[in-house]
């Protein structure tokens, strides 16, 4: 795996983590199994605050998934991501041979909020 595991936003303010992930239809099923064990682990982290996987409507060769996840500051998903468990869970799951995944991960804060009147 080349990309760095760890977060580091350096912002004590409210963040949403977008990754997106893409997999051979074949796999979906199980990246969904293997993604909800490794997200079990951070749920339990100080600052989250909630987690969604979701998953295109239309499937085609390739699955594509979307993941959100609110943390109440960038700091704290900084720590959450230092955790020993997690981290040897990602591992797991990048390095797994039955799951072939492309991700794009990216940390966000709200610019732009608008809610009905």
């Amino acid at each position: 795996m080349s990309q760095s595991l760890q977060s580091k936003t350096d912002i004590d303010e409210p963040v949403t983590l977008i990754k997106s992930y893409t997999v051979p239809a074949v796999e979906a099923e199980y990246f969904i199994d293997v993604y909800r064990e490794n997200a079990t682990i951070m749920s339990t982290q100080p600052g989250f605050l909630r987690s969604r996987l979701h998953r295109a409507l239309v499937d085609g060769p390739e699955v594509r998934f979307v993941h959100i996840a609110d943390w109440s500051s960038g700091t704290a998903l900084d720590r959450a991501t230092a955790n020993p468990e997690w981290l040897a869970s990602l591992r797991r799951m990048f390095d797994d041979p039955g799951l072939h995944i492309t991700s794009e991960p990216a940390g966000y804060r709200v610019v732009v909020e608008l809610r009905p009147s």
